[in-house]
Parts: C-alpha cells; structure tokens; sequence
C-alpha cells in the first residue's frame, strides 16, 4: 500500500523502471485504466484529495499488442481543461530519463478519443521533442518507466521540486505579455457556472485600469504570456489560475474571487504558494449561491451572488483599485435581469440558497 502523493518526498518524486508491465486502457476494461506488473501497480494511477481516482486492477489484463523498447508512463488523459492541467501532465518531469523512445497515455474513458488543440498545444510545449502515444487496446511495453505523480489536487498541488522545474523549463522560452492589470473574465464562457453579473465586476474593473481577458478565445501561448507580465491578475475562481500558476512569480499579486460555496479553491491557492512561495489574496463575498430546486449544494454549475459594495471594498484594502467608491452597482431590475440570464444558461430555473460565512485561511507570513 501507498499513501497519496506528497510534494516533499516519497513516491511522487521517484521512477520505477518496469519490464513486460501491461498498459490498461479504460475502454477495454470497464473504464478502469492502470498499468499491470505482476499485480496492480498502484503509482501508475492518478490520486486526487488523497485518493486513488480509479480502482486497483484485479487482474492481469489480456494483451493485444507489444510496443518493444523503452517508454514512459504519462498517466491517465483527462478531458476537462482543469485535470488536464494538473493531473495529465503530472508525470512528464521524467520525460527527460535517457532512453525514452516515447510517451504513453491512455484515456479516462471511452468516450475520449484524440487531444483537441489546446491539449496539442500544451503537449508541443512540454514534449517538443518525444512522440506521444495514446494506448486504446491492453498493450505490453518492453521496458516502462512510471514516473511519480509529481503534481495534482490535494496535498500534492504544490508540485514536487521535478515538476516545478520541469515546467518552469518547459515554458522559460514565452515572452511576457505587455498587460499590467489583468481581470480573468468568464462572460464569454459558453459553459454553465460564475457569478450573477459578471459583467458588472468586469465592468468597474475596466474603469479602474484594468484589461478583460477572456482565456477560451485565447491560445496557450498567448494565455501564457499574459499572465507572466502582469502586475495584477484579479478573477473568479477557476482553472485558468492554474495556468497562472505554471508561469507566476512572487512579485505578482494574484486574486481569486470566490464564485461558489466550494472549497476547490483550495487547490489553487496551494499550486500558486508552491510555484511562488506567496499564496494568492482570495476574497469571499458571497452572499448566496443561485441554483435548481432539485440541487442542494454548490458547484462548478452554480452561480454565486455577490456583495458588489464589499467586494469593492476589499480589493481596494488590498491595493487592487483606487477608489471604492467608483464601484457601480446593479439596480433590483439589472439584477433580476442577470439572474435571468443566468438561469436561461442553466436550461431551468433558479433558487437562492443563502451562504454561510466561512473563515478564508489568511496568507502564510512570508
């Protein structure tokens, strides 16, 4: 048995050099994917909040094919852009191990079939030079290197010393961006999820000098070299500050807005002290979290409510605008009007659950 992985030491910063392992897609195995060395080898699976995401191989699977030589195990390949980020990419630190002819994934499910363009994009840019493989039938690999899970959400999510370095190394080449003030906008988002009247908040922020970026319009690179030269980067919670946290630096100031009663945050907040050694302001003004009747707690679909006059006043007490007082808010009918909007995004209609107040950890003294 194995404990989760840990950024400091153990598992997640070792390499087990395997011979004749057996690689187990997902598809062909009732979407439960691993690697098979004379039993289930447990470092092969990804963890998340101290976890295993997928249950232990109970048995040696069938192989249909032999792929001869030596080559690394990459893990499972997640479709969400968030888990693509830090948990598809949590091994490739080891993509540097003498001898590698190539890099092995194996989708999550069934249903994920080739890497769309921003996973291309991300997989040029850390293996600009390996070829990339994505086993769809049990495979037995001569020599297979399983490299630990250098990077995830939970305890991991400071990354390992390997992955910091590998990325920082990976992304040296992108220019920083000439953009000082940086608001991470969701208003042209097409999914489900954010807060009632995004707009407003991006709106006052432009007219305290900041500049809206809308990261699904943008490629990789661009989103890349945004974030490593701005001063300022303010946004609602999400996995674009994961982004963020492959290229920041401590003379950055970062801000997370919460836009749910959730504590996903917390991954973010980890991955950016870990990159960083300075953990990202995070504000909660929530007053209430709109959701269906039949939907009792938050979510990445749910829309928070927030007290604009004290959001407004906690950015500027953190020295992110000038003047509170500048902040506009929404009349009753704007915001019934975006409350509307929101549930049309939902394709049903919305209650107001109002939140508790919870303590946000304050930034460890540095």
């Amino acid at each position: 048995m194995i404990h989760e992985p840990l950024p400091d030491g153990g598992w997640s910063r070792q390499i087990l050099n395997l011979r004749n392992a057996l690689v187990c897609p997902a598809e062909t195995h009732q979407d439960i994917p691993g690697v098979w060395c004379d039993g289930d080898v447990a470092e092969a699976t990804t963890w998340r909040d101290g976890a295993r995401v997928t249950l232990p191989l109970t048995q040696a699977p069938e192989p249909t094919t032999t792929l001869a030589g030596r080559h690394l195990w990459a893990g499972i390949y997640f479709g969400h852009f968030g888990h693509f980020l830090v948990e598809t990419l949590s091994r490739l630190w080891a993509a540097r191990a003498e001898g590698v002819e190539s890099v092995i994934f194996t989708p999550r499910h069934s249903r994920l079939r080739d890497f769309v363009s921003y996973q291309k994009e991300l997989i040029e840019l850390t293996l600009p030079d390996l070829p990339v493989r994505i086993l769809r039938e049990p495979t037995r690999v001569e020599e297979l290197v399983v490299a630990g899970q250098g990077f995830g959400l939970g305890r991991i999510s400071a990354g390992t010393e390997e992955f910091r370095s590998f990325i920082r190394d990976a992304f040296a080449p992108i220019e920083p961006g000439g953009l000082e003030n940086v608001y991470v906008s969701r208003t042209r988002f097409g999914g489900k999820g954010g807060i009632i009247n995004e707009q407003l908040v991006e709106d006052n922020l432009i007219a305290q000098g900041y500049t809206p970026v809308y990261p699904e319009k943008l490629s990789i690179r661009e989103q890349l070299s945004i974030f490593k030269g701005a001063r300022r980067i303010v946004g609602l919670d999400s996995s674009a500050f994961h982004m963020l946290g492959f290229v920041a630096n401590p003379d950055q100031q970062a801000c997370i807005i919460l836009r749910r009663n959730h504590p996903a945050y917390h991954h973010i907040v980890e991955h950016l002290a870990g990159f960083t050694g300075r953990r990202p302001e995070v504000i909660d003004e929530l007053v209430a979290d709109w959701m269906p009747e039949r939907q009792k707690i938050a979510n990445h679909v749910t829309w928070g409510e927030l007290d604009q006059p004290r959001l407004a006043q906690r950015l500027a007490e953190l020295g992110l605008i000038a003047d509170a007082g500048l902040w506009q808010d929404a009349t009753p009918e704007e915001f019934d009007a975006a409350v509307q909007r929101a549930a049309e995004r939902s394709q049903e209609p919305l209650v107001r659950r109002p939140t508790v107040r919870r303590p946000v950890k304050a930034p460890a003294a540095e």
